[in-house]
């Protein structure tokens, strides 16, 4: 067979092409390789995690949730006793309030047991400031239980005297036999008042190791943000009250005149028409103080006293620039500083001087229609020779206490004849309250103690004393009306009002403040609101129709505000007249008036604002001072601090807040 050879074109061999996205097969085969050295590497790492994971979930479980889950229920069992010390509290049964602390105290030490198996999260980033919380948590608890039983102990001895359930005196006994004892025995109060102080002391320190920002606002329906902040305040108040306090309850006997007769001065202040010091100056009364048991003296009426002073003084200029026709100084209308102390001294100087100097007194004491109808609540109904007192709602006043109108109707009312001592009320008012606050039953007695230490803490009730350690010793204990002097440190706000003529509108009268305060550099810039609201229809103040003339169509305020020196002002609002700062008191004062040009009317509102910085020096933490004005109603207070709302509470009392910035 023919071989037959094909002529064809050479073929001539080029390099292999490789392609930048395909792997050739070493380059395959080398990755390959490191994956599994990866696979290799990870997977062990992996499972070791996987392992740390599924150990730190059972750690969690059975170290963080099963005790936790525990602690919760035990705290629930507390959390079901606190309605049972409540009431115990509210019934005054001491043997109660006893075994409901008994038990609460073995409730908080099988809690802390059940909160020590948690100590290893003190090792733990982060998470180790809420252990470290909860662990000053136990601590406020087991110091404020113990502090709950000294004061049981201390107040044991006084069941009686505070009618406490159980007690065993004579239940005839009458509230002036148990001042009596009173007045022999508190004394035995002291150190346990010193007990109490060191207890409330490491109390306050740990509260103030608790961050409240750490926090959220709420928590499955808990408030938990501004309850540890409630919480922070109402301690920091406590630890105050008892500290300053302690001065003036070692000097209770003196008071109550043990070691020899105190006399006392009794001026009477009417907060429907109110002035610098809480409110106009009506009466006065003196009284006899020996062994706790009170005696009225002699009482008449503030213009009495005018007419003997007979001043032709000229008027100050806040008197010739805000109030109507008066071209000289009263001492009706003497009451000008917010000072209460400055007023005291004043009305004390002139009364001697219109009494020829007769008398010495221990004390200057005012008061003003809150501490009545108080009074008059507990004790039901008031027969006096003026008049049958009670509190029921009085339409002829909007539904005032029936007290206030039957009080101003005495001593206000038109008259078509001369009736020099139509103010003359205070004395047998004062005769009728004392005989039966004094007889008044067992019962009554703690409603009694109670009302009165509420009204010395909103400033219904003021001390002034002549004796200069005396005065100290009441101005630590806040009970004088002092404007008082706080650290560079702190910031300080008191709002001031008079009404200039404007009839007893202040018994209609509200107050609402709306309060913004941005805190940078150290420095605080406030924008305050102040609403004022006359809810209630003008009276008809025609004296030829004889008409009780009670609230007026107008209002006029004098308004100021007191903020530490250095503070400077950008704008203010709601004023008539052009505001020029002034120092008084170590204060700095926007001094406002509206009531001329724009008055509040009847059934309207009316709202002022200021806006200043601070001359307060802002350290870590905000401090602010709220200093209230004597004989005013509690104000509805709305602050926000550097955008974070606060709980709004009502201005009824002085009041610290405490911010942490």
């Amino acid at each position: 067979m023919e071989q037959v050879t094909l002529n064809t074109p050479p073929v001539i061999s080029s390099p292999p092409i490789i392609s930048p996205n395909k792997p050739t097969g070493s380059a395959i085969k080398t990755e390959s390789n490191s994956k599994e050295k990866v696979k290799k590497k990870v997977l062990p790492v992996l499972y070791v995690l996987l392992i740390i994971f599924s150990v730190l979930f059972v750690l969690l479980f059975f170290f963080i949730f099963v005790p936790g889950k525990k602690i919760y229920a035990q705290i629930g069992k507390i959390r079901e006793s606190v309605p049972t010390i409540k009431q115990a509290i509210s019934d005054k049964d001491l043997d109660k309030i006893k075994e409901t602390l008994t038990t609460i105290k073995t409730q908080e030490a099988s809690i802390e047991a059940s909160y020590k198996q948690l100590s290893w999260i003190k090792i733990l980033p982060v998470i180790n400031n809420y252990y470290k919380d909860g662990q000053q948590a136990l601590i406020i608890a087991k110091e404020g239980i113990e502090t709950g039983e000294i004061l049981v102990q201390a107040i044991e001895p006084y069941k009686d005297f505070l009618g406490a359930k159980g007690s065993a005196t004579n239940s005839e006994q009458t509230t002036e036999d148990r001042i009596t004892f009173l007045t022999q025995s508190v004394e035995g109060l002291i150190p346990y008042l010193d007990q109490i102080e060191t207890k409330i002391t490491t109390i306050q320190n740990a509260a103030d190791k608790i961050d409240p920002s750490r926090y959220p606002e709420e928590f499955k329906g808990y408030n938990i943000k501004s309850n540890i902040t409630k919480l922070q305040e109402t301690i920091n108040e406590s630890h105050t009250l008892i500290k300053d306090g302690k001065p003036i309850l070692s000097k209770i006997s003196w008071l109550l005149g043990k070691d020899s007769p105190r006399k006392y001065l009794l001026v009477f202040q009417n907060d429907g028409e109110l002035r610098p010091s809480g409110g106009f100056w009506t009466a006065f009364s003196t009284l006899t103080v020996k062994d706790g048991k009170v005696t009225p003296g002699t009482a008449s009426n503030i213009y009495d006293l005018d007419d003997k002073l007979n001043s032709k003084i000229a008027a100050p200029r806040l008197i010739k620039s805000y109030h109507i026709n008066v071209p000289y100084l009263t001492l009706r209308d003497s009451n000008l500083s917010p000072d209460f102390p400055t007023d005291a001294q004043i009305f004390l100087e002139q009364y001697t001087k219109a009494m020829g100097g007769k008398d010495k007194f221990d004390a200057v004491i005012a008061i003003d229609t809150n501490l009545l109808v108080d009074m008059v609540k507990i004790l039901g109904k008031l027969d006096t020779r003026v008049g049958t007192f009670t509190t029921e709602p009085d339409k002829r006043c909007d539904g005032c206490p029936s007290i206030i109108y039957e009080l101003e109707w005495i001593s206000g009312r038109p008259r078509n004849y001369i009736e020099k001592n139509r103010k003359d009320f205070l004395n047998p008012l004062m005769s009728s309250l004392l005989a039966n606050l004094m007889g008044s039953e067992k019962s009554k007695m703690g409603s009694i103690i109670e009302a009165g230490l509420k009204n010395i803490n909103e400033k219904h009730v003021l001390f002034y004393f002549p004796d200069e350690e005396m005065q100290k010793i009441g101005n630590l204990a806040n009970i004088t009306g002092k404007i008082i002097d706080v650290d560079k440190s702190v910031d300080y706000i008191h709002l001031n009002d008079a009404n200039f003529a404007s009839a007893k509108s202040n018994i209609f009268i509200t107050q609402k403040i709306k309060h913004d305060i941005t805190i940078k550099d150290g420095v605080a810039e406030h924008k305050i609101s102040v609403t004022y609201d006359n809810p209630t229809a003008a009276s008809n103040c025609n004296l030829e129709k004889g008409d009780l003339c009670l609230n007026a169509a107008q209002y006029r305020d004098l308004f100021r505000f007191y903020v530490p020196i250095g503070s400077k002002l950008i704008k203010m609002t709601g004023s008539e007249v052009e505001v020029e700062p002034y120092e008084e008191l170590n204060k700095l004062v926007f001094e406002g008036f509206y009531g001329n040009k724009y008055a509040l009317n009847a059934k309207s509102n009316l709202k002022t604002s200021v806006q200043y910085t601070s001359g307060a020096t802002i350290g870590s933490t905000y401090t602010l001072v709220l200093q209230k004005q004597p004989g005013t109603k509690p104000v509805e207070y709305e602050l926000t601090i550097n955008g974070e709302e606060q709980p709004i509470f009502q201005w009824a009392a002085d009041k610290t807040i405490k911010f942490s910035l």
